[in-house]
């Protein structure tokens, strides 16, 4: 029951994902009515990811797992959640920016845009290890380094987009909320990846 959940719990967080680069897509696209309805969807799951992450503490709280297993398995649990926590604080500034009709160069939201796609790849690639999870470990290995090797990818992108920020002229206003924006992305990518070492670390433990 626990592995169904936690299935559940890291689609959801899947979810969040893809409704923030839907919700950028709008945005380089001057699309503002699909950002706003991504932005909404993402809200409406990341909310779902909270209440599958209760039935998931619920759930591991009972039968008999080895406690050290128990206790990994929640860390890994919270820092899934951390994900959508985060692709919740990126949409809430994007909202924020959409609302405010503060004019951002197209350059930006297409680097944005750059990010959120790589942030999906790297959370379908921590499903398919979760999915993978007790079934094969070699699986769950092979997606291990997908994850680790996309938040690579994030994080040369997100240093390349913190120095255009900083070197901007845009509206010191509209520079602050980008900034947390690109933080709350790279921080989302930081947690999948800690929860793909996890994952690694149960898989070692047990063989």
């Amino acid at each position: 029951m626990a592995a169904k959940h936690l299935l559940d719990h890291v689609t959801k967080v899947l979810d969040t994902a893809v409704d923030l680069d839907k919700a950028l897509s709008g945005l380089l696209e001057n699309r503002h009515d699909e950002t706003l309805a991504a932005i909404k969807a993402l809200y409406l799951d990341e909310r779902a990811a909270d209440s599958t992450e209760v039935t998931l503490f619920e759930d591991l709280s009972k039968g008999e797992l080895d406690p050290k297993q128990r206790e990994a398995l929640m860390r890994l649990v919270r820092r899934i959640d951390d994900i959508s926590e985060n692709t919740k604080q990126a949409a809430l500034n994007l909202e924020l920016l959409a609302q405010s009709k503060k004019t951002v160069p197209r350059e930006f939201w297409s680097m944005f845009k750059e990010l959120s796609r790589y942030l999906v790849h790297q959370t379908k690639a921590l499903r398919l290890a979760v999915e993978a999870f007790g079934r094969s470990d070699e699986e769950v290995l092979k997606r291990r380094e997908e994850v680790k090797n996309l938040e690579q990818e994030i994080d040369d992108a997100y240093f390349s987009l913190r120095k255009k920020l900083i070197l901007s002229s845009s509206s010191p206003l509209a520079l602050l909320v980008l900034t947390d924006i690109l933080s709350a992305v790279e921080i989302a990518s930081d947690r999948a990846k800690d929860a793909a070492d996890m994952l690694y670390i149960l898989v070692m433990a047990n063989r």
